[in-house]
C-alpha cells in the first residue's frame, strides 16, 4: 500500500474469532471492510480499515468448520489495546456463546478490555448476530437499543436485563432489525448490533460510512455487487 493522501487515516480493526465461531459473522465484515478505500480504486485502493483476526489459539476452527489463522494473540492484542479504533464480536451457536460468557475467559476479558480502555476519540464496538448476548452480559447495552438474530431476540433480552440487574444502568431495548446503532456510551464508545449473518454486510457498510462517507461505502458494495434488503 502506497502513501496515504493527507488525512485519511487508516484505523485499525480487531475480529476476535474463536472456536464455532459463525465463519459468514467475520468473514463477512472482514470482506465488506477491505474493499472500503479512500480512493475507490479495488486495483490500487488506499485502504480505510487495517483489519486483524484476533484469536487465543494460532489456528480456529470455525462452526462450518473452516479451520483459520489468527494474526494476533488476545495476549499481543490486549498489550497494545489502545491502537485498536473498532473491535468486532462474531456470534456463533447459543451454547458456544453460552460458554464464552460463562467461563469469562480470554475472549469475554479482552472484550471486557476494549469496553474499559479510554481513548481520547470515539471508538466502535459492534456485534453481529449472537455476538450480542457478549455484549449484553457486559453490561454494555445497558440503557441502548440492539439486535441480533430474528431467531434469539427474545434471549438477547433476558441475557441483558440479568445483566442490568446484577450492573445496574436501566433496560435494553431489543428490536428485530437488520441493525441499530445504540449509540455512544458516557466514555466515547460507540456500540453497534447486528441482526443475523448477512446483516454483518449492511451494519459493516453502515460503519464504513461513520468513518469515511457513504460515496465510499456505495462503492465497496458496489464491488461486492451486494444489494441490502428493504
Amino acid at each position: 500500500m502506497g502513501a496515504l493522501p493527507v488525512n485519511k487515516r487508516v484505523y485499525t480493526v480487531g475480529i476476535i474469532v474463536f472456536p464455532g465461531a459463525d465463519l459468514l459473522d467475520f468473514t463477512g465484515p472482514h470482506g465488506v471492510l477491505s474493499h472500503v478505500s479512500y480512493n475507490n480504486n479495488p486495483v490500487t485502493p488506499e485502504h480505510v480499515f487495517n483489519i486483524e483476526l484476533i484469536a487465543a489459539k494460532e489456528e480456529i476452527t470455525a462452526s462450518d468448520p473452516i479451520t483459520i489463522k489468527r494474526h494476533r494473540s488476545i495476549a499481543e492484542a490486549r498489550a497494545q489495546l489502545e491502537n485498536y479504533d473498532i473491535l468486532i464480536v462474531p456470534g456463533g451457536p447459543l451454547p458456544v456463546i453460552q460458554g464464552i460468557i460463562d467461563s469469562n475467559g480470554e475472549e469475554y476479558q479482552f472484550i471486557k478490555a476494549f469496553i474499559d480502555t479510554s481513548k481520547n476519540e470515539e471508538r466502535i464496538l459492534m456485534s453481529i448476530c449472537s455476538g450480542a448476548f457478549i455484549l449484553g452480559a457486559t453490561g454494555i447495552l445497558a440503557g441502548k437499543t440492539a439486535t441480533t438474530h430474528s431467531l434469539a431476540l427474545d434471549g438477547l433480552k433476558d441475557i441483558c436485563d440479568e445483566a442490568s440487574r446484577k450492573l445496574g444502568g436501566g433496560n435494553t431495548k431489543v428490536m428485530k432489525a437488520r441493525y441499530v446503532d445504540g449509540g455512544l456510551t458516557k466514555a466515547g464508545m460507540r456500540v453497534i448490533t447486528s441482526g443475523g449473518i448477512s446483516c454483518g454486510f449492511d451494519a459493516s457498510l453502515y460503519l464504513a460510512s461513520l468513518k469515511t462517507d457513504d460515496s465510499a461505502s456505495n462503492f465497496a458494495a458496489m464491488v461486492l455487487e451486494y444489494i441490502a434488503p428493504v
